[in-house]
């Protein structure tokens, strides 16, 4: 169908008058002749039409003709500038209202357009300047103060913002929208107590308002409420089955009460309607983690990293799993990738060693633990660690200084002590090695029994450290009363 090719008709009254002037005939004409100062009440009310019936780019066509006839009129350019904002062009728009402006400065729905088109283009300062001037011109503005404060929020002044939606809460106690954007306002505030008084306010108006009872869960999720939570989650899903969101955070809100079964079910739900969802497919893996069963947990780790290779969370728990399993080599493929992706992750860092430490990989080990403890300087349990790592390579004077590291942090350790005094045995230090073997089994009396399983072993090997060694420390536990002879 050509442009010329137009047949309405005309059901509501306010159209009557245009099937009487033959309004088809009337589009016909001003489509195909240049408009004249007689076409202007038509050209308005064929604006209106097609602006009625979402029909904009048709709207669009007369409103230029509009303007070339009258070129002086706020109001012209204002109308053209509503459609170009229906059309989604905003910076035609933003000319159109600003043009408005200048023949009538105080023209408070070009001011608010003109605020609504600087939104949409990320330029939010100017859009606050624009309905601000509007305020100046009108200051009890709904449309005005309600933009204002949405304009604050996107700004991230919520305090400032959640005052104007204050106002106006006070103004009509049933304001479901300033009740909603209030809410909004009190979750980045971290307030959720009167987040969730707002949110039960928009309900009370507007009780089938789905993303209400989806915001309200969230609230009540982080006042730890988790059952409350899935309640509201579960409003929100009995209005729209297919709200992924409101599935996901019941599936966490479950997860969170250790409900882990319920939970699983839940995030199955929520990958039938998003089955991309990769926080999804992670947190499934971490229920199934919890229960033990980690070939299921690999499997959805697997899945989320389909959906993103390089999601590092699900690498780190995959190869836990793995670990977990004693497929160790699979682990240490992932821990390294994890650790390329997340070099200043200590916890990667630290995975990966153990895993080499396992693996009988010392060397490696070393590495990884010694990238621990300068990530984190104060980690007693790498720099105990990489003592160790060091011990199986021979390394005993540097691992002497790792343990004495974790004994200068943690004085109060036991196990820091007891694999020093390994160490001072092996370099053939006796006196030290008694006297660090007297300060763990000070702090750690339970430990005589292993003591002496761990030492009887090795005095085999090396008698000199029966005598030198086992004895005197034997001896001391006697003395102090700290160990009866089973004989």
């Amino acid at each position: 169908m050509s442009n010329d090719d137009f047949d309405f008709s005309f059901e509501d009254d306010e159209y009557d008058e245009f099937e009487k002037r033959n309004i088809n005939e009337e589009i016909k004409r001003l489509r195909r002749e240049e408009p004249t100062f007689s076409s202007i009440a038509a050209l308005e009310e064929i604006i209106d039409y097609f602006m009625s019936q979402d029909k904009y780019e048709d709207a669009l066509f007369f409103a230029n003709k509009l303007i070339s006839v009258m070129p002086a009129s706020a109001e012209n350019w204002f109308r053209r500038g509503e459609i170009n904002e229906a059309l989604g062009k905003f910076e035609d728009s933003l000319d159109d209202y600003s043009k408005a402006l200048e023949y009538n400065p105080i023209e408070i729905d070009a001011l608010i357009g003109r605020a609504s088109c600087l939104q949409m283009l990320d330029r939010h300062e100017e859009a606050l300047e624009s309905i601000e001037r509007a305020l100046d011109v009108d200051p009890g503005s709904y449309e005005a103060l309600m933009n204002q404060g949405v304009i604050l929020e996107k700004l991230a002044r919520y305090e400032e913002a959640s005052k104007v939606f204050k106002y106006l809460t006070d103004l009509d106690s049933s304001d479901k929208d300033a009740w909603f954007e209030l809410a909004y306002c009190y979750d980045y505030l971290d307030q959720p107590e009167k987040s969730l008084k707002c949110y039960d306010k928009v309900i009370e108006y507007d009780p089938y308002n789905y993303r209400a009872w989806y915001n309200r869960g969230i609230a009540l999720n982080a006042l730890g409420k988790y059952q409350t939570a899935v309640e509201s989650y579960e409003m929100a899903i009995a209005i729209d089955e297919k709200f992924g969101a409101a599935w996901y955070n019941r599936s966490n809100a479950l997860l969170s009460m250790g409900k882990l079964r319920e939970a699983i079910e839940s995030y199955k739900t929520t990958l039938k309607y998003e089955p991309k969802d990769v926080a999804s497919w992670h947190n499934m893996a971490t229920a199934y983690e919890e229960l033990g069963e980690y070939r299921d947990a690999v499997r959805c780790y697997t899945e989320a990293l389909k959906c993103d290779p390089d999601h590092v969370e699900s690498l780190f728990g995959r190869a836990v799993c793995y670990d977990a399993m004693s497929m160790y080599r699979k682990a240490l493929v992932d821990f390294t990738k994890a650790a390329e992706l997340n070099p200043a992750d200590a916890d990667i860092w630290h995975a990966r060693g153990d895993v080499e430490f396992t693996l009988e990989m010392y060397e490696d080990s070393i590495v990884s633990y010694r990238k621990v403890v300068e990530l984190q300087p104060d980690n007693v349990d790498g720099w105990l660690d990489l003592g160790d790592a060091l011990s199986e390579c021979d390394s005993n004077d540097k691992a002497l200084e790792a343990y004495d590291r974790v004994i200068s942090i943690s004085p109060d350790w036991s196990e820091a002590y007891y694999q020093k005094c390994k160490c001072c045995l092996a370099l053939g230090w006796f006196d030290e090695a008694i006297q660090t073997a007297k300060k763990a089994l000070e702090l750690e009396p339970h430990k005589i029994n292993t003591f002496f399983q761990d030492f009887g072993q090795i005095q085999h090997s090396n008698p000199e450290i029966l005598i030198k060694f086992v004895f005197p420390v034997y001896e001391w536990l006697v003395n102090e009363k700290k160990y009866r002879d089973p004989r």
